[in-house]
């Protein structure tokens, strides 16, 4: 039976279909979920999932249970308080809430038959990726996200600022005067990255971008977060993230999931240990990517503070006598069959080296990337 508002044309088409198989539509390309950082959570939020879908509640009250056996933060009454605490953009009450919400969207999501092919989250919001790609158990990514937000409570100050719509390479040039205050600490895209260092030095780097030439077609966005993430200020630490994570175990993956650390598909001991997610924190790792890329990298004052003194090239002994190891290997050959090194005379311990030649042309395949 047709609904009686319905024209006789529209009734007329609506039996003709009754019947009839439909295919339904298909999605070619492959489905990726990302996992947001810090920067986007607010009072309230969520409110009509916990009221409305049992799945997402059920989950954020199994995730709360796992956080009260660390701590005493309580998320699902943190999310449902109609007031909002004081100490409710700290880390270590924020990150718990983040990392509950988005895995809760993604259970209810996957409840609902949609299932990414691929996972990966920037910043904290890769702990959200690794559990819901299968690699690990709840219990552990909870306690990479409390002990990693409980140690960053003590770190304060600092602050973050995104800056998209220039060359991430023109960006670190432009960082080289605030070097050891200022650095990149997210590589967003080849024309996004979030700075992250001290406050002062974040404002000033805002004014000059936005007073620049191109300043009108920049988009600066300081990130409400109470301290500046993947910067040296973390450094302090690193250490004890490290320790606190230690090892955790690796489970079978559902989807494929992407590392932000190295930029590649997940490998062996990935995600699974506290050095992971120290190195995860730390800004270094973001530098020697941003080098492989080709950005411009002040390696004296990357490494001041770190210098060690030149050793010499290690010598062997034979006889009680210092000579170069590979003298007596090379005095074997003659100049004709050696592809490196030519004695320059009968008898003699001087030798030239030719790294030019044809014969030693196979040597330029072991170049370091």
């Amino acid at each position: 039976m047709a609904p009686a508002n319905l024209s006789p044309e529209e009734q007329m088409k609506l039996r003709a279909s009754v019947g009839k198989n439909v295919t339904p539509a298909t999605l070619d390309s492959k489905l990726v979920f990302v996992f947001c950082g810090n920067g986007l959570t607010y009072h309230g939020m969520c409110k009509q999932l916990l009221e409305k879908e049992p799945v997402f509640r059920e989950k954020i009250a199994e995730i709360s249970l796992c956080f009260q056996s660390l701590g005493s933060l309580h998320i699902l009454n943190t999310l449902e308080s109609e007031t909002e605490s004081r100490d409710f953009n700290n880390p270590d009450v924020i990150q718990p809430l983040l990392f509950a919400i988005q895995v809760g969207i993604s259970t209810l999501l996957k409840h609902w038959g949609v299932k990414p092919d691929a996972v990966l989250g920037h910043s904290v919001g890769e702990v959200a990726a690794a559990h819901c790609s299968g690699l690990l158990s709840l219990e552990d990514a909870v306690k990479v996200i409390y002990f990693r937000s409980t140690l960053q409570r003590k770190v304060t100050g600092g602050t973050m600022l995104v800056v998209s719509n220039m060359p991430v390479s023109e960006v670190s040039s432009f960082l080289l005067p605030y070097a050891g205050k200022v650095c990149v600490a997210a590589f967003n895209s080849p024309q996004s990255c979030t700075l992250s260092g001290d406050a002062s030095a974040i404002e000033n780097v805002q004014k000059e971008l936005s007073n620049s030439a191109i300043g009108s077609n920049l988009f600066l966005r300081l990130l409400d977060v109470p301290t500046a993430y993947h910067s040296h200020m973390m450094d302090p630490i690193l250490s004890d993230i490290q320790k606190a994570i230690g090892s955790l175990h690796m489970n079978e993956l559902n989807a494929e999931l992407f590392s932000t650390v190295t930029g590649k598909e997940v490998q062996q001991g990935d995600f699974c240990t506290g050095k992971y997610w120290k190195d995860h924190e730390s800004v270094r790792s973001v530098v020697s990517q941003l080098f492989q890329l080709g950005a411009p990298v002040d390696w004296n004052t990357f490494y001041r503070g770190y210098e060690t003194m030149p050793l010499s090239f290690p010598r062997y002994q034979f006889d009680c006598s210092h000579r170069d190891v590979i003298i007596g290997a090379a005095q074997t050959n003659t100049q004709s069959d050696h592809p490196v090194l030519h004695q320059t005379g009968s008898g003699s311990n001087i030798f030239t080296c030719d790294l030019k030649s044809e014969s030693s042309s196979y040597l330029t395949e072991h170049k370091h990337n």
